[in-house]
């Protein structure tokens, strides 16, 4: 097969215990907090409904309401500059110091401020940047960019933090985050009192009234708005709303979502300068650096709904691994992309898209409906930069001839045996246009696990069913992630001229997905994909276990994308003999996703390695999964792990080899003979 490799950074990070560690603690702590505190909502679909509404309406109007938020500021007696890109906001915002003879200011967290690289800027200048916030402070004194939205240095343990301060102070300070911060805040206190200028960012802006909403859990960023004579407010195009309603119901939402607090500790309305000292001013930077452009762009326009709560990090298998450190440029993970993308090129953003693995866990989060995996996909094709291995790797499974004679090559060798399903049913004379049902194997299940795609089709005829059988094409999945747009549609509508009308079945969670994503981009196509479980299920279909089998169940991440794992559970649950055991990795990504465990065959081992502990926890006689290449993933994952001893089997192999029947209960005499 073909194998990329990981670079040498990115094997430093995965090496580092203590960022592992620390991304451990906090993705697991934010998830039980995020379902806690989300409960209180009611139903999350209708909040993120809402959400969205709020953002889209918002942002259709947005030159119009800055245009209200600008006079409002000048006739209050603000400064209200707009800024082109990253350089001209730099630039203005180092002469508004300059011209205030501020050669020292404090800052409050602000990641669109990371954004326009403006602490090193200012710095080379003379200008002394002091940052405010805990996580900030933190990276500020290690010198590295921020890794989280939220919770900045979230990859570092809080005794890294502390060996760094007893640094930095000159006397040992305990692992202990209250002692920690008490100590910091002392430090800060006197620099907050003498600084000239106040620098933050923003969460959000509202037009009736006009004001600021900044929100904090420790109350420097009100500090360095209130305490110095200039206020200087940094804010990105895309942060406003319409009403202090909406605005304030964004703010519930956003910890709740990211982090699952209730609220946050501090949140502070500005809606002129705060004057407790005359001739105290306020400075409003309004930030395009391609956000206005992305707006008109049909795609990247998703992106500016963001409220930045991070919640799509905390699920991320690849960011648990890697961390905001591997997994971005200055935005992390999948939205990270795009926002790449919109301020600094796709080219750029390729390179971080490259490292996502498709997953789709971050669309399920989102609170205002970004469907970010499909925008990782069509930055990763709007980009020029071409990965020759993997155009080679598209090109071989895009083409059934060649895909076909790799197959055959790989049984020479051993790596596989037994005929493809395609030849199998071309020798007994089965494919037909006409049947009850359509029957989609799949590539991988067609050339290298043929034997599970044979059981299936008995076990659909076993059901009484006259199946439709053609000789199948890929159903698109690898091009579309891999940004080849125009092989997918050259293959979609093959695959829609066929399969329309009639259910179809899948025993591949990977191209009923497709198929799935055919329905929402091809609308006027009946088509009616369903997968292996659902249909078992839905037809009542069960049996009884040769003997009590102890069993975990793998959710693919494309069965997860289209909310069907119900369906495996309940037709598990069936079965009699069974002990299902269930726990939160089932849905985590295995680190397989097609090609990604040979391009990135450390990074996928890491994403694997919370489910091995969990596997190691459990002790299950058999992993159950229905998605092909999940299955060779976790078989050779358990191999490398010295756990041979677990059984890994397709939904379909699990009812063969340890259902309580026989072959040719399944099947007609006549048929038996035949097949």
């Amino acid at each position: 097969m073909f194998f990329w490799g990981t670079s040498k950074e990115l094997k430093n990070f995965l090496e580092d215990k203590n960022i592992r560690e620390a991304l451990k603690r906090a993705s697991l702590r934010f998830a039980e907090g995020r379902l806690k505190a989300l409960s209180q909502l009611g139903d999350f679909s209708e909040v993120r409904k809402r959400l969205r509404e709020i953002k889209e309406a918002a942002l259709s109007e947005a030159d119009n309401i800055w245009d209200t938020v600008g006079e409002h500021i000048r006739e209050r007696g603000g400064f209200f500059i707009e800024a082109k890109d990253a350089e001209d906001a730099r630039k203005k915002i180092l002469r508004i110091c300059e011209e205030n003879d501020v050669d020292f200011l404090i800052k409050g967290k602000s990641i669109t401020s990371e954004e326009i690289m403006l602490n090193s800027f200012l710095e080379e200048n003379g200008i002394e940047v002091i940052e405010t916030d805990l996580g900030e402070r933190i990276l500020q004194l290690k010198r590295e960019k921020p890794s989280h939205l939220i919770v900045p240095a979230i990859h570092h343990t809080k005794e890294e933090v502390a060996k760094l301060f007893s640094s930095y102070f000159g006397e040992p300070i305990p692992a202990d985050p209250y002692i920690i911060t008490k100590k910091v805040r002392e430090d800060l206190r006197q620099k907050f009192i003498t600084a000239k200028a106040g620098f933050t960012g923003i969460n959000v802006v509202s037009c009736e009234p006009v004001a600021f909403y900044l929100m904090t859990n420790e109350g420097n960023g009100r500090l360095c708005a209130t305490l110095p004579e200039i206020q200087i407010i940094l804010a990105g195009w895309e942060k406003v709303v319409k009403s202090l309603e909406e605005a304030l119901f964004l703010l519930k939402i956003l910890p709740k979502n990211s982090v699952g607090l209730d609220f946050s500790s501090y949140v502070s309305i500005f809606t002129s300068p705060f004057l407790w000292k005359d001739g105290r001013k306020l400075f409003v930077i309004l930030l395009d650096n391609g956000r206005r452009k992305a707006f008109s762009d049909k795609l990247l326009t998703h992106a500016l709904r963001c409220i930045r709560c991070g919640a799509c990090m905390n699920v991320c298998p690849v960011y648990q691994v890697l961390s905001g450190q591997g997994f971005s440029h200055v935005y992390m993970g999948g939205i990270g992309v795009a926002w790449t993308a919109i301020t600094s090129g796709f080219d750029k953003a390729a390179e971080i898209a490259e490292l996502c693995s498709g997953c789709g866990s971050c669309n399920n989060v989102c609170p205002v409906e970004i469907p970010i995996s499909e925008m990782v996909s069509e930055i990763k094709a709007r980009s020029k930069k071409k990965d020759a291995l993997k155009e080679i790797a598209l090109s071989i499974v895009s083409n059934k001839k060649t895909f076909s004679s790799l197959a055959e090559i790989l049984r020479l060798f051993g790596t596989f045996h037994g005929e493809s399903f395609n030849v199998w049913a071309k020798k007994n004379k089965l494919l037909n246009s006409q049947g009850d049902i359509n029957f989609y194997a799949g590539c991988l299940m067609e050339q290298f696990y043929p034997e599970t795609a044979v059981r299936a089709y008995l076990l659909l005829k076993y059901l009484g069913l006259e199946i439709a059988l053609f000789e199948e094409v890929c159903c698109g999945l690898p091009q579309i992630v891999h940004g080849k747009k125009g092989k997918f549609f050259e293959l979609a509508l093959i695959n829609l001229e066929r399969y329309e009308r009639r259910p179809t079945i899948f025993i591949c969670d990977s191209c009923y997905s497709m198929f799935m994503y055919y329905k929402k981009m091809f609308p006027n196509h009946q088509i009616f994909p369903e997968t292996i479980s659902s249909f078992l299920l839905r037809k009542g279909f069960s049996v009884s276990l040769k003997e009590n089998i102890k069993v975990m169940v793998h959710l693919p991440c494309h069965l997860r994308l289209w909310g069907e794992e119900k369906s495996v559970f309940e037709f598990l649950e069936r079965l009699q003999n069974i002990e299902i055991v269930r726990d939160f990795t089932e849905a985590h990504c295995c680190g397989g996703a097609g090609l990604y465990r040979y391009k990135y065959p450390e990074v996928s081992d890491a994403i694997f390695d919370i489910k091995a502990e969990a596997i190691r926890r459990h002790s299950p006689d058999v992993i159950v999964t229905t998605c092909p290449s999940c299955y060779t993933q976790i078989e050779d994952q358990l191999r490398k792990r010295g756990l041979d001893d677990v059984k890994v089997c397709h939904l379909v192999d699990f009812l063969f080899e340890y259902g309580a029947w026989e072959l040719t209960d399944l099947i007609s005499p006549q048929d038996t003979r035949k097949l």
